[in-house]
């Protein structure tokens, strides 16, 4: 059949108006990803940034998700967290996912503890490798009761994270004891740290009445021991402690306030007994938004890398963002280079484990979104 050319051209127009149009659209997205790399302190875009766990979008990240990852002696990524249903709504149980190409993808979800019968739940697991095939994961049992009761549990895996032993407790103590993901620690000496906040004073408060102290362990996490004293700062909170070793055999806890500030404190005898906190005033925390932190030593450079978010809006929602990371070249006693990893005005960072393979930093956290893995080689931090 011919066809009729005055329709022919017609229809070539409407192609023509469909790309132009399609062209044109393409352009603002271009336009505004340029615009955000050209942000002063904005991070240019020279990482991956994987969404490994898709959920509906809600106002807040999804903060009681995040977990850890770990590295496995055949060079597959073992992602543990806090497992959700389809609608974004914590199930009990830890989920998990395999990377097998260094976190640039991730396979389908699997159980890896199952949700405790009855009330509560458990959250934010911890991985420690103990030895080539052993390893460690802790998780916060959470009963959901107030006062509040919840502990810090453990597994124990013999053969590389393929099947993982009984449950046995971290923190045998009264009331709440929580340790939250990515916080276990294995010292040079062999002693294994779990940085432990306490609800020393109960409070309608979500985030008042906190101290913190340290479990050890010097036998593989067989026993544990709680440290002599706790670095109490009240009224000034110390929640959600981190620690890292310093090159002089002390060792470093950093803590989550809402006083506007990161807090420190030292130990000399390996987490054992603990100085008073003090606030660091360099690294800003902020009043409404202040967010979880997680610090770690660079291998390859030997420095301390610091995550955290530092700043936020107290209205319409508290969003914790930017996302930021800073390096100190001395221990921990200045910073420098502050780069923003993320910075959306209107997204919500948070709860970040810190992994180093190969030349990369594979950070997972949360977004409004779901949980995400970055992966970002470690001269970017330096602004190379």
């Amino acid at each position: 059949m011919t066809k009729d050319p005055g329709s022919v051209w017609l229809v070539l127009e409407a192609v023509y108006v469909g790309v132009l149009l399609a062209l044109c659209a393409l352009v603002p997205a271009r336009v505004a990803r340029a615009a955000e790399a050209a942000t002063p302190g904005a991070a240019p875009p020279a990482f991956e940034d994987v969404h490994a766990v898709p959920l509906p979008i809600q106002n807040y990240g999804y903060r009681g998700m995040p977990g850890d990852l770990i590295e496995l002696k055949d060079g597959r990524l073992l992602l543990a967290y806090t497992r959700m249903d389809p609608s974004g709504n914590a199930d009990g149980a830890i989920g998990a996912r395999i990377s097998e190409d260094k976190g640039k993808s991730w396979g389908d979800e699997f159980v890896l503890v199952a949700k405790p019968l009855g009330r509560g739940r458990y959250c934010h697991p911890s991985f420690l490798r103990l030895s080539d095939e052993h390893l460690l994961l802790s998780y916060i049992y959470s009963a959901n009761t107030k006062p509040l009761f919840g502990h810090n549990y453990y597994r124990r895996s013999l053969d590389d994270g393929a099947t993982w032993g009984d449950q046995l407790i971290v923190t045998p103590q009264r009331g709440y004891n929580i340790m939250h993901n990515d916080k276990l620690v294995r010292l040079s000496s062999g002693r294994i740290l779990a940085p432990v906040e306490f609800e020393h004073t109960d409070s309608e408060d979500d985030h008042a009445g906190y101290i913190s102290y340290v479990a050890y362990s010097d036998d593989d996490g067989y026993s544990w021991h709680r440290s002599v004293n706790e670095v109490n700062l009240l009224p000034v909170e110390a929640q959600e402690p981190h620690l890292v070793e310093l090159r002089d055999g002390r060792v470093m806890m950093l803590m989550r306030t809402y006083s506007r500030a990161i807090a420190r404190a030292y130990s000399a005898d390996q987490g054992a007994s603990w100085s008073e906190g003090e606030l660091i005033e360099q690294l800003t925390l902020p009043p409404y938004t202040s967010s979880a932190i997680n610090v770690a030593r660079i291998p390859s450079t030997g420095d301390l890398l610091l995550l955290r978010c530092s700043d936020g809006p107290k209205e319409p929602f508290r969003w914790r963002t930017p996302f930021v990371s800073i390096l100190s070249k001395d221990d921990g006693q200045t910073w420098e280079n502050e780069r923003v990893i993320l910075g959306e005005p209107d997204n919500d960072y948070g709860y970040p484990s810190l992994t180093f393979v190969d030349d990369l930093a594979l950070i997972s956290y949360h977004q409004r979104d779901g949980l995400h893995v970055a992966r970002i080689p470690i001269d970017w931090f330096y602004g190379n």
